[in-house]
C-alpha cells in the first residue's frame, strides 16, 4: 500500500489476534536497524534476510508475550495497519525470560547463542529500569512503530496523541514512560511533548549506544503537535 494520510481516516483500536504477522513485520522493519537490536546481533548473521528473519522471530515471542497481559493498539488505514503502540500496564511489567522461552523464543538460542540472549535481556533491564524505578505508576511504552513507507506523514504523533494518550487517560493513568536509542527519536519524542529526564551510553564489546528515558504527565496540557 502506498500510504496516503488524506486518503481516509486513521481508526484506532485494539489488535486482533489474527494480525500478529502483519504487526511484527511492520514493528520487524521498522526497528531492522535500530542499535539496541543490531550491535547485540546483527553480527550473528551472515544476510540482512537472515537478521530480519531474526528479527521477526523475535518480535513475535517479545509481542505474544508482553500482549498476554497488556494491549496491543494499532493505526488502520484502508484496512492496513500504519502504526501500533504496545503498551505496558503500571502492574503487569517485566514478563520474564521463562515467558518468553514458552512464547517461542526457545528458538532464539539455535539463531544467536545463549549468551547474546542473556546479554540482551541484561541491557533490556539495565535501559529500562529508571523508567519503572522512578516513575512506578506510569505506562510505559514498550513498542511505537509507524510502517515504514508511511513516515514522514505524522502518523507516529497521531498515534501518541490520537490513540495511546486518550487509552491511558480512560483508564485512569496519569503518566507515561519510555526510552529510545537514536537521535531523531529524541527529538520526536520531545516535540511530542516528552521530557527526558535520562541520558546515558551503553557499552557492549567496545561498542557504545545512546540511551535515552522520556516521562509524560497527563495531567498537563496535551501539546501541540
Amino acid at each position: 500500500m502506498s500510504c496516503n494520510p488524506q486518503q481516509s481516516a486513521i481508526q484506532y483500536r485494539f489488535a486482533k489476534p489474527k494480525e500478529l504477522h502483519a504487526i511484527v513485520d511492520l514493528v520487524s522493519r521498522s526497528f531492522l536497524e535500530y542499535p539496541l537490536f543490531s550491535f547485540v546481533f546483527r553480527d550473528a548473521f551472515s544476510s540482512q534476510a537472515d537478521y530480519l528473519k531474526f528479527i521477526e522471530t523475535l518480535f513475535s515471542m517479545y509481542i505474544r508475550s508482553i500482549g498476554r497481559k497488556n494491549d496491543c493498539l494499532v493505526g488502520v488505514q484502508n484496512g492496513t495497519i500504519v502504526s501500533m503502540a504496545l503498551v505496558e500496564k503500571p502492574k503487569n511489567r517485566h514478563v520474564g525470560l521463562l515467558n518468553n522461552i514458552v512464547s517461542g523464543g526457545w528458538r532464539l538460542p539455535m539463531q544467536v547463542g545463549v549468551r547474546r540472549l542473556i546479554d540482551f535481556s541484561r541491557i533490556c533491564n539495565e535501559t529500562e529500569k529508571d523508567c519503572f524505578a522512578r516513575y512506578s505508576d506510569a505506562w510505559y511504552v514498550e513498542l511505537l512503530a509507524v510502517k515504514s513507507d508511511c513516515r514522514g506523514q505524522q502518523l507516529g504523533s497521531r498515534m501518541i496523541h490520537d490513540c495511546l494518550i486518550p487509552y491511558v487517560r480512560q483508564r485512569g493513568g496519569t503518566e507515561i514512560t519510555l526510552m529510545t536509542n537514536t537521535e531523531p527519536n529524541r527529538r520526536f519524542y520531545v516535540k511530542n511533548g516528552f521530557t527526558e529526564f535520562l541520558s546515558q551510553m551503553v557499552e557492549r564489546n567496545g561498542i557504545t549506544v545512546g540511551n535515552w528515558s522520556y516521562y509524560m504527565s497527563l495531567d498537563d496540557p496535551t501539546p501541540a503537535r
